[in-house]
């Protein structure tokens, strides 16, 4: 770690990541959460146990009042039972969220080394002079960035609804958990702290060395496999790849042409990501925060081995206290995207 980068001594450092990562025995740098990844840094057994001490400092709590819902009309002799059930109309599915690896920090920078070079090695002749091969090397880092989901509930509309009808607790950190990870996967494609300082720069703003205009046109199996390769020349080996939902389609439309099966997803793989796919040994998914304009789509293809988030505390809840006759609380995330390998991924954008 950088000593000082983030106001922090040793000291508070190490009090800062026990009070959240230390109770649930994960030490710095744990890969705690695995995603998509299929090597663990440790047994698969520490991964699962870390997350479910994790899980369990989640306390549940809630931001409604006696009016919300709206109202119907119920008449004495013949009352409304009202289904407790709840449709989110509004709900989004977060594949990136579950898929991406978590690693846990220790500091509010999350620093790594990296070697941009090496030096190689050489054939000599018998006797020949030995001297050292001196290979480039260098750090960098990631800021951690802060989300919240705030709430509040007034005690009369949660002693009401709790004696006969529905645990607005529950229902109410269920909608702010959905929004937290919603900001999140948006983050995780379009983040960029050069206009929002308060957020971390996700897939477009970070892919820029191996970029393509397509200029408005359509993708084709030639372009992927061309992208693929850009990948490989650039010591990467692509294993997911994004876009949209039309786009996603569009692929799926040139593949009937040729091939008579999509490989399908084995059941560890199975997050439950809607016409999901295999080809050319890489995940084929869709994200609903994907660009959808016409001739801005994009394609994103990722190298998850060098693709993470960076987390210092994951979602946790935190009581506000009193406020008149009611309780606030929010749910807190601190962490960042990494990706310490940009120029292993590559990104098509202006597609049609």
């Amino acid at each position: 770690m950088f000593k000082g980068m983030d106001g922090m001594s040793e000291g508070e450092a190490n009090f800062h990541f026990d009070n959240m990562f230390g109770k649930a025995g994960i030490v710095d740098k744990q890969l705690y959460y695995p995603g998509m990844q299929r090597i663990y840094d440790g047994s698969k057994k520490s991964c699962d146990t870390g997350l479910q001490e994790i899980g369990k400092m989640l306390s549940k709590a809630p931001s409604i009042d006696t009016t919300s819902g709206g109202t119907y009309t119920a008449y004495g002799l013949q009352p409304a039972f009202v289904d407790t059930t709840i449709v989110d109309r509004t709900i989004r599915e977060t594949p990136l969220v579950k898929l991406l690896p978590r690693r846990a920090s220790r500091s509010l920078k999350y620093v790594y080394n990296v070697i941009t070079a090496k030096k190689g090695a050489v054939f000599l002749l018998d006797d020949g002079s030995l001297s050292e091969q001196v290979d480039t090397r260098t750090t960098s880092y990631v800021d951690m960035k802060y989300l919240y989901g705030v709430g509040r509930i007034t005690n009369p509309a949660l002693a009401g609804a709790n004696a006969s009808y529905i645990n607005l607790f529950g229902e109410d950190v269920r909608v702010k958990m959905a929004s937290m990870n919603e900001a999140l996967e948006d983050e995780i494609i379009n983040g960029d702290d050069s206009t929002d300082a308060a957020g971390f720069d996700g897939l477009i703003a970070s892919i820029t060395t191996n970029t393509t205009d397509n200029s408005g046109a359509e993708i084709t199996l030639d372009l992927l496999r061309e992208d693929f390769n850009t990948s490989f020349e650039a010591n990467g080996l692509i294993d997911l790849v994004i876009t949209d939902g039309r786009t996603l389609n569009y692929v799926k439309g040139l593949m009937q042409d040729y091939l008579r099966f999509y490989g399908q997803i084995p059941a560890n793989m199975d997050f439950g990501i809607p016409d999901a796919f295999y080809f050319d040994g890489a995940l084929f998914i869709k994200d609903r925060y994907a660009p959808t304009t016409a001739a801005s789509r994009r394609i994103f293809y990722v190298d998850t081995r060098y693709i993470f988030l960076a987390v210092l505390q994951d979602m946790t809840y935190q009581e506000m206290g009193v406020q008149s006759d009611s309780r606030r609380y929010f749910i807190k995330w601190y962490g960042s995207l990494v990706i310490n390998f940009e120029s292993a991924m590559v990104m098509r954008y202006g597609l049609a």
